[in-house]
């Protein structure tokens, strides 16, 4: 949704395009209305799940094994707390930090 939105593609156009894909997920459409909306109601926030998501890179580090995509998330979240979403739902809260604040 995020490069759809920065591509300036209408999202009516972006689902059309998903529907009955793999990535045409219900949580997905389930996220995307409360995006839409800006219902950023908890239930689990964006610090948390930093948290957790450092928890994991150092584990990961300590037993020699790159958990890149976790890592990433980790910057993602940080990202996401720096703008002041730290106590938002992670998933909402985390489509905005795709954008400079």
């Amino acid at each position: 949704m995020a490069l759809a939105k920065g591509l300036k593609v209408d999202l009516n156009q972006f689902f059309a395009a998903i529907d009955g894909e793999p990535l045409d997920l219900p949580y997905l459409r389930i996220q995307a209305a409360s995006i839409l909306h800006g219902d950023a109601t908890l239930n689990f926030s964006v610090d948390v799940a930093l948290k957790d998501a450092r928890l994991i890179v150092e584990a990961g580090e300590q037993a020699g094994v790159r958990m890149d995509v976790a890592a990433a998330c980790v910057e993602r979240f940080r990202r996401a707390s720096s703008q002041g979403h730290g106590g938002e739902d992670y998933m909402t809260a985390t489509y905005f930090a795709s954008f400079d604040a």
